[in-house]
């Protein structure tokens, strides 16, 4: 594989399910180069459940259409994130009872906060995804797609990360790297969002934060659970921000 194509290909085996990469030995040098686009991942995943969503609304109902979008976003991305939420609801549940977050976070199985946290979340996201598609292509979920994937980039340059392998692409992730993440996530965001985009950045700013001083306070750091729990939490509520129905 070509030194260029690298740090694509390691973007796009991090946050995806396609099977790029696997023969080339990447590495956390190659992750931490391709960090900067994940905002592109994110757009490509967000056209994806964006496109199936639309073309099935012109046949089915639209929460049916909208729940075969989310489908394909979670295929898409193997459920990475939707794991990463569910173990996180699991510890913030465990430190809600005065036990251990990291034990409840390790387990394989997901508790009754973690089903919970995840059911609701992709039953919100299919309500949302339904309103979005009645006027037509949804492209703000092609800007929360591209906006939530700037999340576990600024994480990583504010907290330690926990572990190793994959994780270690978060040494040395600076702000600049940070900055030119958000850059690339408001270009594709701004044109296909337009006046819903502050709102957005600011829906999954108040997430990464929230998530970001628990992981700090409980953990000590941060973990790949908390990325995908980030993005996944981040790109909800930027979905609710630009379909117009209002929480709380």
């Amino acid at each position: 594989m070509r030194e260029r194509t690298r740090p694509v290909a390691a973007a796009l085996s991090f946050l995806t399910a396609l099977p790029v990469g696997r023969r080339a030995q990447l590495d956390g040098r190659d992750l931490r180069r391709g960090a900067v686009l994940f905002p592109l991942v994110g757009a490509v995943v967000g056209a994806l459940v964006a496109t199936v969503t639309w073309a099935a609304a012109q046949v089915l109902p639209t929460f049916a259409a909208a729940i075969l979008g989310v489908a394909s976003g979670v295929t898409a991305t193997a459920a990475l994130h939707l794991d990463g939420l569910g173990d996180v609801a699991d510890g913030i549940g465990a430190s809600l009872g005065g036990l251990d977050p990291s034990e409840a976070m390790r387990d394989p199985r997901l508790g009754t906060f973690g089903v919970a946290a995840v059911a609701l979340d992709l039953l919100l996201k299919s309500s949302l995804l339904s309103a979005l598609v009645v006027t037509g292509f949804p492209w703000e979920v092609v800007a929360a797609g591209s906006i939530s994937r700037v999340a576990p980039i600024a994480i990583a340059w504010r907290l330690r990360y926990l572990g190793a392998g994959t994780g270690a692409w978060t040494d040395r992730i600076g702000g600049g790297t940070a900055a030119a993440a958000l850059v690339i996530g408001l270009a594709i965001s701004i044109p296909c969002a337009e006046l819903a985009t502050p709102a957005m950045v600011l829906a999954v700013a108040v997430v990464a934060i929230v998530l970001g001083r628990w992981s700090r306070r409980r953990l000590g750091g941060a973990t790949g659970d908390v990325f995908g729990a980030t993005i996944e939490l981040g790109e909800t509520f930027e979905q609710q921000k630009s379909s117009g129905i209002w929480i709380g």
